[in-house]
């Protein structure tokens, strides 16, 4: 008995019923038993953590705070919203995109270095499936957005008021071009490192 180890042990009815099925399966009751350990010790046997993206679709979900509508008809909605009342709205809700930030990390927005604001808006833009594509690239002194869409002109107009809501709220530099099918905003890196969020939020 080279290498190995006596065990000793009282189980269920249950389980030894189970334990006889499968040795008939792998042989033996031992070579059950070794499977069921690696298993066990490899983590097979548990659900793998949710990711951030699994997690804010979950929390979502449970809260109510989503609904799902058909890709045309969001489309054909965002064609024909309108814009002034949009912009409005927007200036009334200052920290809507930063609420909606601090949800997905489930942390402060104050603590969201840049490049996390634009990951966040890029994850939840792609779990609400709004887009064609949307990425952004680093190029050097800024970051660069980039959105392909099927809204029209509207649509470029609409997306920039949400991306203004969190750049603005967060004094950041940033420069636009629109066009029917696209929306590319560049978003200068320094000035989220030397001012952060505004003194009013870091005090609350």
């Amino acid at each position: 008995m080279k290498n190995k180890s006596r065990v000793s042990t009282t189980i269920s009815q249950k389980h030894f019923a189970i334990l006889e099925k499968h040795a008939k399966e792998q042989g033996a009751q031992q070579k059950v038993l070794e499977l069921a350990l690696e298993a066990f010790d490899n983590n097979t046997l548990q659900d793998p953590p949710l990711s951030l993206e699994e997690s804010f679709i979950l929390n979502t979900w449970r809260g109510k705070l989503s609904c799902v509508v058909y890709r045309e008809l969001f489309n054909n909605l965002v064609r024909s919203t309108d814009l002034k009342l949009a912009e409005d709205w927007y200036k009334e809700n200052k920290m809507c995109m930063a609420f909606a930030l601090e949800f997905f990390y489930q942390r402060p927005f104050k603590d969201l270095s840049l490049r996390e604001i634009l990951d966040g808006l890029v994850a939840t833009a792609k779990i609400s499936n709004w887009f064609n594509e949307y990425t952004y690239s680093d190029d050097g002194d800024h970051y660069t957005l980039k959105v392909y869409h099927d809204c029209g002109i509207t649509g470029s107009k609409y997306i920039l008021l949400m991306f203004e809501n969190i750049f603005n709220f967060s004094e950041l530099k940033y420069k636009s071009s629109i066009s029917e099918k696209s929306l590319f905003v560049k978003v200068y890196k320094s000035e989220l490192d030397k001012k952060g969020v505004p003194e009013a939020y870091r005090a609350s």
